[in-house]
C-alpha cells in the first residue's frame, strides 16, 4: 500500500468536502436553498471518499501492522474529521436559516 497516496487522497477528498459544506452555508445565507442541498450532498459523496480510503489503510494496517504514524497521517485524519464535523454544522446551520426565515 502508498499510504503516501492514501493519505494525499483523504486530504484531497475532505478538503473538498469541507469546502463544498461551507460553500453551501453561504448559498443558504443567500437564500438559494436547492444550491445548499446539493452541494452538501458532494460534500457527503467526497467525505464518502475520504473515508473510504482512510477505512482501506486501516484495514491494511489491521492485517500487516506495519504503518508507521507520521505527521501526514495525523494530517489525513484531521482532515477527515473537520470534514465530517463542518458538514454535519453547515446540516443545521441550513436547517437554522430556513426555520428563522420560514422556509
Amino acid at each position: 500500500m502508498d499510504a503516501l497516496e492514501k493519505c494525499m487522497e483523504i486530504i484531497a477528498s475532505g478538503g473538498e468536502g469541507k469546502s463544498l459544506a461551507m460553500q453551501s452555508i453561504q448559498q443558504a445565507r443567500a437564500g438559494k436553498y436547492e444550491e445548499a442541498a446539493q452541494s452538501l450532498k458532494q460534500a457527503e459523496e467526497a467525505i464518502v471518499k475520504a473515508h473510504q480510503a482512510h477505512s482501506e489503510m486501516l484495514f491494511y494496517d489491521a492485517e500487516h501492522n506495519d504503518l508507521k504514524v507520521t505527521m501526514l497521517i495525523v494530517h489525513a485524519a484531521d482532515h477527515l474529521t473537520a470534514a465530517d464535523i463542518i458538514k454535519e454544522l453547515a446540516e443545521e446551520i441550513i436547517y437554522l436559516y430556513k426555520e428563522v426565515r420560514n422556509v
